[in-house]
């Protein structure tokens, strides 16, 4: 079974919190020279910082509302205006970790990956992927998530391991996918026995210029043979169908959603596939395929 380490605790991380958080923002300090309409908008910034450094959000975010109004130009209010952002971000953040270290993860993991995007550009941004993904590698089994490189996908079938950043949502790589005729199915194995211990399957899909509708499909042992487009039909399946995208999205679908077909059961399926529909051209970016318990 594969499976992955967590690095450091819900605990640790709570009672860690506020140094990494602070950490973070004094290390985001570098600026552009800011200018005040009034003599004391530079001192009730300052007050804002120091605010926030004690982890006193509330205060610290009034100072930095009230420095907003006294900021002289664009530069100076776009500043404050991101300490603002950040503020607000590093309050749900200790608010997260506290409700994981009080047993809740799933929700406190619910709420994250929802806002993780508004504060991802923010100066809490990096430890909030942290704490992101710590939960995930806690509450997830992970299926696949491209870090180590091998034969196992090959670019004579359109795959090919990609490291560069805006493709990769977790850790240092992801799949590229040129779909095409005859390449129109990523297969999975090691596949957990037991699925109905599971809620979702949940992946990253990245097609840029946009794709085709697609089906995901849990495979049950039995029979199977080609079908139109070299998909592949199978007799016993749990199979969920998609509707194709623009960009990058997180598809998180409950196993509730799949309609079964044929001789099924949970515990018996075999692998999980991914099956472009049709023979269009694109290219997509696949990332972290976990089950989400």
């Amino acid at each position: 079974m594969k499976t992955h380490s967590i690095f450091s605790t819900l605990t640790v991380s709570l009672l860690l919190g506020a140094m990494l958080i602070t950490t973070s923002f004094l290390s985001g300090q570098d600026a552009p020279e800011l200018s005040w309409k009034k003599g004391d908008g530079a001192e009730v910034f300052q007050q804002g910082k120091t605010a926030y450094a004690a982890q006193q959000f509330k205060e610290a975010y009034g100072f930095f509302k009230d420095a907003r109004k006294k900021a002289k130009n664009r530069d100076t209010r776009a500043h404050v205006e991101l300490w603002l952002a950040s503020t607000e971000g590093a309050n749900e953040l200790t608010a997260l970790k506290r409700q994981a270290a009080d047993g809740k993860e799933n929700a406190a993991y619910r709420l994250a990956v929802k806002n993780y995007p508004k504060f991802s550009k923010t100066l809490v941004g990096e430890e909030y992927k942290k704490f992101l993904t710590e939960l995930q590698r806690k509450l997830f089994y992970v299926l696949e998530d491209f870090e180590r490189v091998s034969r196992r996908y090959s670019e004579k079938y359109g795959k090919k391991f990609v490291d560069e950043a805006q493709w990769v949502q977790e850790g240092e790589r992801a799949l590229k996918w040129d779909v095409a005729s005859g390449k129109t199915e990523l297969k999975i194995k090691g596949i957990p026995g037991g699925l109905s211990a599971y809620k979702s399957i949940a992946f990253y899909l990245d097609m840029p210029r946009g794709g085709a509708p697609y089906q995901l499909v849990f495979v049950v042992p039995g029979k199977s043979e080609a079908g139109v487009s070299q998909v592949q039909v199978v007799s016993n399946a749990y199979i969920a169908q998609m509707k194709s995208h623009k960009g990058l999205k997180r598809i998180e679908v409950p196993l509730r959603n799949f309609k079964g077909q044929g001789d099924v059961s949970w515990d018996r399926v075999k692998d999980f596939r991914i099956q472009f529909l049709g023979a269009k051209k694109f290219t997509a970016y696949i990332d972290f395929i976990a089950l989400l318990k």
